[in-house]
C-alpha cells in the first residue's frame, strides 16, 4: 500500500489529503478549546458561588450579632423598667422628695354624684 505522499501519487490527491487532515486537527483543537472554555467558566462560576456564600454567611453572622445585642438591650430595659415600676420606690419618692404624705380622712372629698345622706329620702 502507497502512503499519500509517496513519490507515486499524483500531485492532486497529496494536498487534499494534507488539507483534510489540518481540517481534523483544527477541529480537534476548536473542541478541545471550546472544552478548556467551559472547564473555566464553571470553575469561574463555582467560585463565584462559593465567594456570594461567604458573603451572605458573613452579613448573616453581623445580623445575629446584632440581634444578640439588642435582645440583651432589651432585657435589660425590661429589668430597668420593673425596678422603676416598684410601688416601694415609687412611695419613698413621693414621701421623700416631693414630700407628699397620705390623705387625712377628712380632706377626702367625693365629687360627683352625691350621696345620700341618712334620714332624708328623695321626695
Amino acid at each position: 500500500m502507497r502512503s499519500p505522499l509517496s513519490p507515486g501519487t499524483s500531485p492532486q490527491t497529496a494536498p487534499t489529503l494534507l488539507d483534510l487532515g489540518r481540517r481534523r486537527q483544527r477541529a480537534s483543537l476548536a473542541v478541545i478549546g471550546f472544552v478548556v472554555l467551559g472547564l473555566t467558566l464553571g470553575a469561574l462560576g463555582h467560585v463565584a458561588v462559593h465567594a456570594k456564600r461567604l458573603e451572605v454567611a458573613l452579613a448573616l453572622g453581623e445580623a445575629e450579632r446584632i440581634h444578640r445585642e439588642l435582645a440583651e438591650q432589651r432585657r435589660q430595659l425590661e429589668i430597668e423598667i420593673g425596678m422603676l415600676k416598684d410601688p416601694g420606690r415609687v412611695i419613698a419618692i413621693a414621701r421623700d422628695r416631693l414630700l407628699m404624705h397620705p390623705a387625712a380622712p377628712e380632706n377626702i372629698r367625693q365629687i360627683g354624684a352625691t350621696p345620700a345622706l341618712p334620714g332624708k329620702g328623695p321626695h
